[in-house]
């Protein structure tokens, strides 16, 4: 029980650093007299570690054990977070980059714990568990965050002290140990895993997150909540979904659960600009969350099938950094694109749905006769 608490709370921890600020940065920007380039930079000092530290955060999980990174990153995480609400734009600025490094690598240690802790169908029941928390705190967060911001700015980062009880029983747990003389697998569906991984995150990100709360207000005039509550309720399909990711794989196998998100991603992304009202629009992103839901734990799932428990946390957070990069390349790309931006995101994902139907398979072992 006490690892399952630590797993899905590194995987809420890992992911409120931006969800639950984002509806509190107009309180932010009118208590700290700054200007949106300014309260911009909230965000990116704290992303921008994970693409380099995560890593090296992997790479010394495997060197040097689980629970004392998970311990010294979760403490890290939570400390600096909360030191936010007592101080200055410059300081939070420079505590929000020391947030950012102690955040790099939890969802992708969460991710290694089940790795190690579990084997088999748990181990993929697990995951899918854990992919459907990490949607519930992204769908949650944001309400949380703008109740507690009406009341006062500072107390969203007040938040972030959770991970120092979750760092304290890290530290009972049990998990194997990496060996010194480290050694870095890697093989072909770990490349492509990796190349997915980063092209999911370029939509998501793309389009997603930011042109779709634009294509609601400039279509139909939506309002923010409602707005928030088509993307929550997206957020909650890709949640039920993961929860019963055994089901997929073992009723498709992992790969083709993945060929199958990106089934669900290509139509969902194909429906959504020919959508002629609400209702159906919302029909059409509720699919994009059906996708999300197969694609990032049977991904994750595929990573810890082919990894020895010497490098799992190295190969699990380097997937995580090219998430980040992802993240980080897929609005600036949408935007060159401009008015073709869903036909191009479609496209692309039914693309990769026939590229990993006919061409990704098991590798398959001699058997002798």
């Amino acid at each position: 029980m006490r690892a399952k608490v630590v797993i899905f709370g590194s995987t809420l921890m890992g992911i409120i650093g931006v969800a639950i600020l984002s509806p509190a940065f107009p309180e932010v920007q009118k208590a700290l007299n700054i200007n949106e380039f300014q309260v911009s930079l909230l965000i990116t000092v704290f992303t921008l570690p994970g693409i380099f530290f995560a890593p090296l955060m992997g790479y010394f999980a495997d060197a040097f054990g689980r629970r004392i990174i998970l311990t010294t990153s979760l403490f890290i995480f939570g400390i600096s977070g909360f030191a936010c609400a007592f101080a200055d734009y410059n300081t939070i600025l420079l505590l929000r980059f020391i947030q950012g490094v102690g955040g790099s690598a939890l969802t992708s240690l969460a991710v290694t714990l089940i790795g190690d802790l579990f084997d088999g169908a748990e181990r993929v029941k697990m995951l899918g568990y854990n992919a459907s928390i990490l949607s519930i705190g992204l769908a949650f967060y944001p309400l949380l965050g703008g109740i507690l911001a009406e009341i006062d700015w500072r107390l969203p980062f007040l938040t972030f002290l959770t991970a120092v009880p979750i760092g304290i029983l890290a530290i009972g747990v049990d998990s194997r140990r990496g060996r010194k003389f480290f050694k870095l697998e890697l093989n072909r569906d770990i490349i492509v895993a990796f190349a997915l991984g980063c092209l999911v995150f370029v939509i998501t990100y793309g389009v997603f997150y930011l042109y779709i709360p634009i294509t609601l207000e400039e279509r139909f005039k939506a309002e923010p909540f409602l707005r928030g509550f088509i993307q929550s309720s997206t957020l909650i399909i890709t949640a039920l979904v993961a929860s019963k990711l055994s089901y997929f794989v073992n009723r498709f196998g992992t790969y083709r659960t993945i060929s199958l998100g990106f089934l669900g991603y290509g139509f969902s992304l194909a429906l959504i600009p020919l959508s002629p009202n609400l209702f159906s629009f919302t029909i059409s992103t509720m699919i994009y969350g059906f996708g999300h839901g197969t694609v990032l734990p049977a991904l994750q799932n595929l990573l810890v099938e082919n990894t020895t428990v010497e490098s799992r946390a190295t190969v699990v957070t380097t997937y995580n950094s090219m998430i980040r990069i992802g993240q980080t390349i897929g609005p600036i790309f949408s935007a060159s694109i401009g008015p073709n931006r869903y036909i191009f995101a479609s496209t692309l994902a039914f693309t990769l749905f026939i590229l990993t139907f006919l061409f990704w398979k098991p590798k398959l072992t001699y058997q002798p006769p």
